[in-house]
Order: structure tokens, then C-alpha cells, then sequence
């Protein structure tokens, strides 16, 4: 299964191919009411979801199925459709949620609603995933607690000191910050860095040398410079 091969599955309107499909890195399935978006846990539960997909290698997320545990595999199978009506799954409000809940904002995704049964009344729910720029990563979930109610997670913070208080990142900071660990050039100083310890250590203790190596060799040999 890709994400490619669900998406064909879609686009050409072969619902009947869905059941018997198992949940995996690219596919999960919902019933029609799986998300109570009145509630924070409701809301924390769509931005876990999806942000999940994000920081891997995308996926599609179908609200309008049964599972069950497949007995042959450590997974949920699609057992059957459970079709919403399209004012049950309101496009907008799901894209809202996911806009202020999500940090940064999740590219090309794509949130609507798929009539499935012979009148057009019930459908599916479709939250696209695409798969995202690695140097995007990783997706924040920014709300994790909503109008006094603590949700049962794991979360991180960061404070700094501001004058006389401690005040806690943002979460723009807090993600800038992540970043630049996987920056190129907080990487490549750190290597430098590295080299140039050995360097000052060498200068601190006798070390054996040619009597024709110079100052400026010998420092070019340490730091790995071949051009003297």
C-alpha cells in the first residue's frame, strides 16, 4: 500500500476496494463520528492524527469506515463503509482546526468530503496528507490544553529568562530551535569545533614531529587541511 495507491483508489471511486484494507504508515480509518471537535480532546486527537502523517511520509486519513483487528497481523482491517452526510463533515471547520492546532502549517493538504452511495447523501471524509519537505519537520501540535482541560500526553517546553521572569518559548521559537539542529551549518561548526580541540590538546602535551615539519604543517595536519 502507498499513498499513490489510495489515492487511485479515490480519484477512480472504487469505495468497495477499501474494505478489507489494513491501517498502515499511509492509510487509517474513522467512523462517521470519530472526532467530537466540540471537545479539546476531540480536537488534540485530529491535529495527533494528522501531524503523525506529516512527520512521516504522509498519508490519507478516511472518516466513514469500520475496522476491526485483523487476527492475521498487528493492525485494524476497513470492515465496512459508515458514510457520513457532508454537513456531518464540515470541510472548513476540520482545516480550521488543524490551521491553529498544527505548527507550521502542513503543505498542500487537503481536506473534503466524497459521496459514495447511489443518492450522493453519505460519503467519506478525506484529510490528504502529502508527504512533506524533511527540512519542515518536525509538525507541532500547539494546543494541548483548551478552556481549563488537561489532555493525558507527553509535553515538551522551553523557558528562557527574560529580565526578572522565566517566560516559556513560543511555539515558533520552540520550533526555530529544533531546527537548527538539523542545520547544515550549526553541524559544520560543531565538526570545526571538534578539530580544533584536538588541536589546542595536541599544543598542551609533547608531541612527536619530523624535524621538517612546520608550525603551519603540522596545524594543517590536525585540522585535516591537505592544501599547504
Amino acid at each position: 500500500m502507498s499513498f499513490e495507491t489510495i489515492k487511485t483508489i479515490l480519484d477512480t471511486r472504487q469505495y468497495a476496494a477499501l474494505i478489507g484494507l489494513d491501517e498502515d504508515t499511509w492509510l487509517e480509518a474513522k467512523r462517521r463520528n470519530a472526532y467530537d471537535l466540540a471537545t479539546p480532546a476531540g480536537r488534540y486527537e485530529l491535529a495527533k492524527d494528522t501531524t503523525a502523517f506529516a512527520n512521516s511520509e504522509g498519508g490519507i486519513l478516511l472518516v466513514g469506515l469500520t475496522t476491526a483487528p485483523a487476527a492475521d497481523a498487528k493492525t485494524e482491517r476497513i470492515t465496512a463503509h459508515d458514510l457520513c452526510p457532508q454537513a456531518e463533515f464540515d470541510a472548513g471547520q476540520y482545516l480550521g482546526i488543524i490551521k491553529e492546532h498544527v505548527y507550521p502549517a502542513i503543505r498542500g493538504l487537503k481536506i473534503y468530503w466524497l459521496p459514495v452511495n447511489a443518492e450522493a447523501t453519505h460519503g467519506l471524509g478525506v484529510i490528504e496528507v502529502p508527504p512533506q519537505n524533511p527540512t519542515l519537520k518536525y509538525f507541532l501540535i500547539a494546543k494541548v490544553i483548551d478552556s481549563g482541560a488537561a489532555l493525558r500526553q507527553i509535553v515538551f517546553g522551553i523557558a528562557k529568562r527574560n529580565d526578572s521572569s522565566n517566560d516559556p518559548f513560543t511555539i515558533a521559537e520552540l520550533y526555530k530551535y529544533t531546527q537548527s539542529g538539523k542545520h547544515p551549518v550549526p553541524q559544520s561548526l560543531a565538526r570545526v569545533e571538534a578539530k580544533l580541540d584536538a588541536f589546542i590538546e595536541a599544543q598542551t602535551r609533547p608531541a612527536a614531529k619530523t624535524p621538517d615539519e612546520t608550525y603551519a604543517e603540522r596545524a594543517a595536519r590536525i585540522l585535516g587541511d591537505n592544501s599547504l
